[in-house]
Formats: structure tokens, sequence, C-alpha cells
């Protein structure tokens, strides 16, 4: 079953509630002052009576200067709009304003409603029609249907019920699936004995009885306890429904108007957002780079400062990119269209539509940037995607990470990116991780200049330790999760940018050129760890006699790395044909007695305590023996 929002727009007293009542029977007004004043100060709701099977919902917007703001929050997510305007009046102020709203809103659909028409002759009619049709010239109401109406005789409702039955049958349906879920919230309260109830436009996604949800901004998660769609009791409400949704493990005052309510984890907190505005044709102000705004979107307001990133100023009827600075956190989705307003006096100036609900912050009149907006305000969802992860790579972001920051669910994404890897512009990193393949190039210029700059200080030695170059990657690239750095390593040795050695990395095709000197170093070196015999020596001692003592070290190390040598700890290296014929003793007498003692191992090497504790502990530092008593066993 479709459903479907209609909504109203036109001046105060144009006679939009009684219009509602007509056709629905329903008295929208619903607040004693309301009652009193005869006018609509917050938002009503009733559902049509039809025949076709569809749900459809029309809210009753505040139309009265003072409640704009109320208004805002009704007249996002419809589907269709009714433009009221009074045969006794005409176009009036906040006509033009409403009008200009639902333009900056990408509503696509509408009806104008001349109402109270049993109060004028039949030319005075045609002027009012004539002054609607210069009115809405060029705009997506231009050439829609024009219906003159008495909700007070009732003439011509039935023409009009007719008609919005007509228009909404090619309403396209919205999104439902669960994950996209989101109610900006325009009503809290308490219902007694069953506790706390948001009221809202159930805009994209679903939501059942017992499903867990969010309240953003914030983390608070609460559980469906029962949900009514228009009175009326159900299991499920679905998008494009007026929804009352009874929470538990929440408190009304932990809520309030402006808040979402969406799926858990399917939205993102942000200071700053970046957009494209446009002026109203007639606003009333310009706007230059830093003004303080009002941000009306969904619900909410919140105040901002309008960053301009390719002008100084919009006048009248222009439009340009800006990154809004909020002065509270937001959660919004890529596309959401909102409206602005002067800081002070508060005058409604233009609107637009969000282009990345998570940005980093620009700087003014960079190309790059303003081409990265012009490809999400208007490229295909390919694109979009494309730039999405070029921008988001340096943060190795999951599938999850991105169904988030585009407002798409998982299945959407997942095929996007096996696309964009089929074409060669992302790389999987993982089955959930993927980065542009930009990010990979980058990557493989930052391991080349470390390793390169590791070889101008360690000319000798065959790679860098693997923690010492994850440390520095992770540095160079800004990474804080080892995980990610651990999958590019993955990376580059898969596409053979870097060879991994074990405990140490290298590049492709680095070889150790040793130079005569060199291999005289080498060969003093390794005399003295062979005539050292078990007597193993401390480094310091072994390289006191050589001229380049860090060489030396490094020389070291590299027999370590080679085989020659064999490391025990930091500063005792052996001759490894001397560690063999340790292990071949250690082993012989295993064999025969199943444990040994540091005197019993000291005497079968013929050497000091000191040198047979060190290969003894070695060995318990490699789980090989461990220490039952005052003897070792094996492991």
């Amino acid at each position: 079953m479709r459903n479907v929002i209609v909504g109203t727009a036109g001046h105060v007293d144009h006679g939009k509630t009684c219009l509602i009542r007509a056709l629905t029977g329903t008295d929208t007004d619903r607040l004693k002052e309301e009652k009193k004043r005869g006018i609509t100060i917050d938002l009503g709701f009733a559902e049509m009576p039809n025949p076709s099977g569809q749900q459809i919902g029309i809210i009753d917007v505040p139309g009265h200067e003072r409640f704009v703001r109320n208004m805002l929050a009704g007249i996002g997510g419809i589907d269709l709009v009714l433009l009221v305007v009074a045969a006794d009046e005409g176009v009036m102020p906040q006509t033009i304003e409403h009008f200009e709203i639902l333009k900056m809103l990408d509503i696509k659909k509408g009806i104008v409603v001349i109402t109270k028409m049993d109060l004028v002759d039949e030319d005075w009619l045609e002027l009012v029609k004539d002054d609607v049709a210069a009115t809405v010239k060029g705009t997506f109401l231009e050439g829609a249907p024009v219906v003159a109406v008495s909700s007070h005789t009732g003439e011509n409702i039935d023409q009009l019920r007719a008609l919005i039955l007509e228009k909404v049958k090619d309403v396209a349906n919205r999104r439902e699936d669960p994950s996209l879920l989101r109610i900006p919230i325009d009503r809290v309260f308490t219902m007694e004995g069953f506790g706390t109830v948001i009221t809202g436009t159930l805009v994209e996604g679903s939501v059942r009885v017992g499903d867990e949800v969010q309240i953003y901004p914030g983390e608070r998660i609460a559980k469906v306890r029962n949900l009514q769609v228009h009175g009326k009791a159900v299991d499920a409400a679905f998008a494009g429904q007026r929804t009352a949704v009874n929470l538990v493990n929440v408190k009304k005052d932990e809520i309030k108007r402006g808040d979402v309510l969406a799926a858990k984890g399917s939205l993102e907190q942000t200071r700053m957002l970046d957009v494209k505005i446009r002026m109203f044709d007639d606003a009333p102000r310009t706007l230059v780079n830093g003004s303080r705004l009002h941000l009306y979107y969904g619900s909410a307001e919140a105040l901002c400062k309008a960053v301009l990133l390719d002008a100084d100023a919009l006048e009248s009827g222009a439009s340009g990119y800006a990154q809004l600075r909020m002065e509270e956190e937001v959660a919004v989705r890529k596309g959401d269209r909102f409206i602005i307003r002067f800081y002070s006096p508060v005058e409604t100036i233009g609107g637009g539509v969000i282009l990345d609900a998570n940005p980093v912050k620009h700087k003014r009149f960079r190309k790059e940037v303003i081409d990265a907006l012009k490809i999400l305000e208007g490229g295909d969802e390919e694109a979009v995607l494309e730039q999405i992860l070029r921008e988001t790579s340096k943060l190795l972001p999951s599938k999850k990470d991105l169904t988030v920051r585009l407002g798409r669910t998982t299945e959407e994404v997942s095929s996007g990116l096996m696309k964009l890897v089929s074409e060669g512009k992302a790389v999987s990193l993982s089955e959930d991780t993927y980065v542009h393949v930009e990010y990979t190039e980058k990557v493989r210029k930052a391991t080349e200049d470390i390793l390169a700059e590791y070889y101008g200080k360690n000319p000798i030695s065959p790679g860098m330790q693997k923690g010492e170059f994850r440390k520095k990657l992770a540095d160079k690239l800004h990474i804080a999760d080892i995980k990610n750095i651990d999958l590019l390593l993955s990376h580059l040795v898969k596409k053979e940018q870097l060879r991994d050695l074990g405990n140490s990395v290298a590049l492709p095709g680095h070889r150790v050129e040793y130079t005569p000197e060199l291999l005289a170093l080498i060969s003093r070196l390794e005399k003295r760890y062979l005539d050292a015999g078990f007597e193993i020596p401390e480094l310091e001692d072994c390289i006191q006699d050589e001229k380049d003592k860090e060489l030396a070290k490094q020389m070291v190390e590299a027999m370590s790395e080679s085989g020659t040598l064999k490391k025990l700890t930091y500063q005792y290296y052996m001759h490894s044909s001397h560690w063999e014929e340790a292990m071949k003793r250690f082993r012989n007498h295993m064999e025969q007695h199943g444990k040994i003692t540091l005197a019993e191992y000291r005497d079968l090497l013929n050497t000091s305590r000191k040198y047979a504790v060190l290969i003894l502990e070695y060995l318990d530092q490699q789980k090989i023996t461990k220490m039952v008593d005052d003897a070792r066993i094996l492991l």
C-alpha cells in the first residue's frame, strides 16, 4: 500500500484548517489557544478517507508569520502540496514566503486551492486566479490544477478530493528498508499507562513493535513498545506515514522536538555540513561570508555560521556552495533539504540541500573542494560513492561507514563498490574495507619514502623491522588503528610493492651491496664471535675496536638476520655454529635425562654460569623450556 503525505501552505486565515476538515472530517486545531484565536499554532494531522487503498495523510501547518518555525517542521517530507489562497484576499506575504520554502524543499507536485469562493463573485475569482498564475510562473506549480472551493458550503470539495487521488497515483514509493528508519520528532508527550510517546512523519525506512531505535543527536537507545498510524494501533509503520511511537527505556525530558528517531547507528552526528545554498528570488537580505543563521531541517532548528566557499556574498536569487559550522551537534543525511533564516532580524532568506553530512573543515576558494562538491551535488550514484570513498579512504571505511555517510542501504553500497572495483577505481582491502585506488598510490609512495630513508641510515640492513615500519606508516598516514595498518601491509605485499621478510619488510628488488670495506668488517666481526666460542661477548665489547660503531652495530644485526649470528638479547649474540653445538649438547642431555639444571648445562658447555644462563633464559622466552624446581624441562 502506498503511503502519501499531503501538506498545506498559505497565508494565515486563508482557510487551511477548514479545508482539511471538509476533506477529512477532522478538526486539526487541537490546542485550546488555537480554538480561542482561530489560527493554527502547531502542526495538525488528519487522514483523508478514500476508496483507493492508499493511506493519505494531510498535514495542517501554521500560516501566521510568528509560527513559520512550526510550519517548517511539518512541510518537510511531503509528497503533494496544496497551496491555499483565500479568494477574498488573494496572494499575501506569507503566501509568497511559504511558496519560496516549498521551492527550496524541492517539492515536485502540487494543487492550487482557492478557498472561500462563496465570498466573492466570478469576476473577482478570475482576478485571484490570474494573481496566483503570475506568482507560480516558472515554478513546479506552473500549469498545476487550480480548484476553487468553499469549505463552508462544500462546493467543489469532492472535485478537489478526486483530484488529490489522481495526483498521488504516481507518487514514487519511499524506501522502506528498516536500516533507513528516520522520523524527525515534532511532538513528545507522556501517556498514562504507556509512558513516552513521540510523533512525526516517517520519512524513510520502516519500524516494528519490539525494534531497538536510537534518538539523535545523542546515544540514547530505546525500544518500541507500541505504534500508531493515524490513531490506529499497528505492528509496523512505513515510510510516508504519520506515526506515533511509544518508547520504553527513555524519559520524556530526554527527548525534544527536533530530535530524530532512527535505526541504531544509522546517522552521524556532526557540527559541520557541506551544502548548496539558493537565496530566495526576493530575499530581503544579502548573505555574506561568516553570517550567523537559523538553520531549519526536518523538525529541528539550530544556529550556525555560513562559510561561503565560492563567493564573498550571495544576493537574491543567487546560489553557491557553503560549509555550515554548527553551534550544536546535528544528525542529518545527504540530500536533506533545509531552510535558512537571517539571525537578527529573523527573516527567511533561502534554503538548499545537504551535500555532505559529516565533512572535514574546508578552506575557501579551493578548486579541489568546489570540484568535489559539484560531484556530490550533480553526480550519479556511482560518481557520488567514488567521491565519498576518495574523501574517506584515509579512515579505511567499512561498508557500514559508507552506508551511513551516503544514507543508502548496505546492498546499494555493496553493489556500487563492486562496480568501482571492477572499473579499477576502488580496491578491496578486506571483505568489509574498501579504499579509492588513489589512496593505495599514496600508501605505496609513503612506503617507498619510509624505506628509502631507512636504507639511507641503515645501508646494510636487508629490511626494516615490522613494528617500526607499522609505526612510521601509521604516523605518516595518520592512522590510529593498527588493524588498518596490517590491511595495508597485506595489500602492499599482495601487489608486490613490499616484501615480507618475516620479522622485517623490504622494498622489492632491494639488495645489500657489500663493499670491500664492509666485507672486511664482516670478517672481523665473525672472527670475534667465532673466537669467543660459548663465552658470548657483549655487543659493545665486540665492536669497541671499530671506528664506526653505529655501522658495526648494524652489521651485527644484519649478520643475525642473515643467520650468521644468533641473537639472544639486544646485547648478546653468538656465532650460529656455536649455537648449533650448544643446542646439540642440550638435546642429547634432555633425551637421556628429561631435565637439565643450570650447573649441568654449564659443565656441558665447559663455560661459566653467566653464559649458560643466557642460553637457557632464551629457551624459556621462546617457550621451549620452563623451570620446575631447580631444573628445566621441555614444554
